[in-house]
């Protein structure tokens, strides 16, 4: 008798049995996600990343694919599920809303930054950053008022790869008057990755590139440079 199951239909199936090895059921994920439309697969990704007794990786593995398709369902549940005290599937959640790159899920992705986790900490630093011009203002708070230095610093680090001039001022504040030089060296960094030539920018970081400390006086000539020979 002929098999009339369709590929799509193989790959569900595949993905439903528990029993089946999980680096076979998250390559069938993989395959859903690149091959077929968000509607045909969505439910059957929500089901897997629901299911507290489902394998952490094919859960895993669900969360990012979430994030690949999109919409409201998925933002809500990604949202949900990055709260979870599971660590493994909080923070494969956070990575899938850096995927989908919503402002709505930055209050999790910021609440997140105060993880005690280290993964997911980073996936939220990342996802962060992801979402452009919507986090400019809450990385600037999160650099002026965070009581945690790695916060700030992330901040620093963020503001300098999204590259908007609204995180001029505070930067050149940070190096202007912070004692924490890891801090100081990132907001340097910044200036530089942004790249505009203002007189306040490349006074504050030739005052920079004086300092006794090689780590900030380095860093300060390597964004001059990088500055002038944008200008030039």
């Amino acid at each position: 008798m002929q098999d009339d199951t369709s590929p799509l239909e193989t790959a569900i199936n595949i993905v439903k049995q528990k029993e089946y090895p999980p680096s076979s059921r998250m390559n069938a994920i993989l395959y859903m996600v690149e091959k077929y439309q968000p509607t045909e697969c969505l439910t059957v990704f929500e089901d897997i990343l629901r299911d507290p007794d489902e394998d952490p990786d094919v859960r895993s593995a669900a969360a990012l694919a979430l994030g690949k398709v999109g919409g409201d369902r998925a933002l809500d549940l990604l949202k949900k599920m990055a709260q979870a005290d599971d660590k493994t599937i909080k923070n494969y959640s956070i990575q899938g809303l850096g995927l989908l790159g919503r402002e709505e899920g930055l209050p999790e992705l910021l609440e997140a930054l105060k993880d005690d986790d280290n993964r997911v900490f980073a996936s939220a630093a990342e996802a962060i950053g992801k979402l452009g011009s919507p986090a400019v203002p809450h990385l600037i708070n999160l650099l002026q008022k965070s009581n945690a230095e790695d916060i700030r610093c992330v901040a620093a680090w963020q503001l300098g790869t999204l590259r908007y001039a609204e995180a001029i001022a505070p930067l050149i504040s940070v190096v202007k008057t912070d004692k924490n030089l890891e801090l100081v060296a990132l907001a340097i960094w910044a200036l530089g990755e942004i790249g505009q030539d203002q007189r306040e920018v490349l006074e504050t970081l030739k005052t920079a590139s004086a300092h006794g400390e090689p780590s900030i006086s380095q860093r300060a000539e390597m964004a001059i440079k990088k500055i002038t020979r944008h200008i030039n």
